[in-house]
């Protein structure tokens, strides 16, 4: 059996260190010339969304024997509309790197891996399918999944970021809801460290924000972030992105191909993270190909979990500032924020279901 991984990121390194628990090695084709070659960025994993699991790190670790150190434990978010503010407290995830960083997910996993990564390797399918039994589709790019099979787009994001410099608290992240600067979207600042953090303003590409100045909005977004924080920050470095595809595809599985991370659809919709997913579907795709698993049935919750996600997307994106607040203000209600962070209650999978109480199809 030979496997080849088109892809370093996340879901391919996963899917790579998993084969190797089961005693099989992988070949991995890395068109960069390292792991993680991409601008430096905070994430998240955030519990609430992956309940009942309620420790991702402690998980993937005790059971698939993937071990990921992040940069702080999230104690705190808080949560800001245009004319209201709210915290959620309690053990609310975990913040980590991502790209040229040090200690990025990328780098850490990669440093736990025997198999081969080939870099500068821009290999297509077609380049390795008569020479290996399975191939792993890992490339992070939707596009690459057309030639197999349609990629249900649920919306193209728009992303403008930058590394800050400040006086930040490791355990605290900040939420912004504000139709204003982010429309229909959101932006949220993650610490690095005690000095530096991530700003980030997303949003979708719907037809109504064609026209919008997206250097404008961030100027706003900026501002905001430094007045709620009242401090004046340094701006380290910068990035923009256009046309990000957030979507998802039907089959998981065609022949002896398998399709992971964003490949597969591992981006959560309403909220623009998918970290633990893209983990798991790599994860899956090994255990399938070891014998030890059906990969599309093994993906199935984290396709309902799609769905539930998106569901809840389409009805934020209708409220309005006004809403924004009602619902921002209602987060200092004790009990419904006792809810939100409860380990056994899915609050956003109940909330879906009830807006949304049937399955989606890509």
């Amino acid at each position: 059996m030979k496997t080849a991984i088109i892809g370093a990121g996340l879901s391919g390194l996963a899917c790579a260190l998993t084969l190797e628990k089961y005693g099989h090695q992988a070949e991995i084709f890395e068109k960069r010339q390292m792991v993680g070659d991409r601008f430096v960025i905070a994430e998240a994993m955030f519990s609430m969304l992956h309940t009942p699991i309620d420790d991702e790190i402690r998980y993937l670790s005790d059971t698939h024997g993937i071990h990921l150190t992040p940069s702080s434990n999230i104690q705190k978010v808080f949560c800001y509309s245009k004319n209201e503010s709210a915290c959620l407290d309690g053990s609310i995830g975990f913040t980590n790197m991502r790209g040229k960083h040090p200690d990025s997910y990328e780098k850490q996993l990669a440093a736990q891996l025997n198999s081969t990564i080939h870099y500068n390797h821009n290999v297509r399918y077609d380049d390795v399918k008569n020479d290996y039994t399975h191939v792993i589709l890992a490339t992070g790019d939707a596009l690459d999944t057309t030639q197999f099979q349609p990629y249900d787009v649920a919306y193209k994001a728009s992303f403008k970021g930058a590394v800050l410099a400040g006086e930040f608290n490791p355990t605290e992240a900040h939420t912004f809801f504000n139709n204003d600067f982010a429309p229909k979207g959101m932006a949220y600042l993650l610490p690095h460290s005690q000095s530096e953090a991530s700003l980030v303003l997303a949003y979708p590409q719907y037809s109504e924000n064609e026209d919008l100045d997206k250097e404008e909005l961030w100027k706003m977004c900026y501002e905001e972030c430094s007045k709620i924080l009242d401090q004046d920050f340094k701006i380290m470095h910068e990035y923009s992105i256009k046309d990000y595809r957030i979507g998802k595809i039907e089959h998981a599985r065609i022949g002896n191909t398998f399709f992971v991370g964003n490949c597969w659809g591992a981006i959560t919709p309403v909220f623009g993270f998918g970290q633990f997913e893209s983990i798991l579907t790599g994860i899956y795709a090994a255990q399938d190909i070891a014998g030890y698993g059906d990969y599309q049935k093994l993906v199935e919750p984290l396709s309902q979990g799609y769905h539930d996600s998106l569901s809840l997307r389409r009805t934020i994106e209708k409220f309005d500032n006004h809403k924004l607040d009602l619902i921002i203000k209602s987060l200092n209600n004790k009990a419904l924020e006792g809810i939100i962070t409860n380990k056994n209650i899915n609050f956003f999978k109940l909330i879906s279901r009830l807006v949304h109480p049937f399955s989606r199809h890509a």
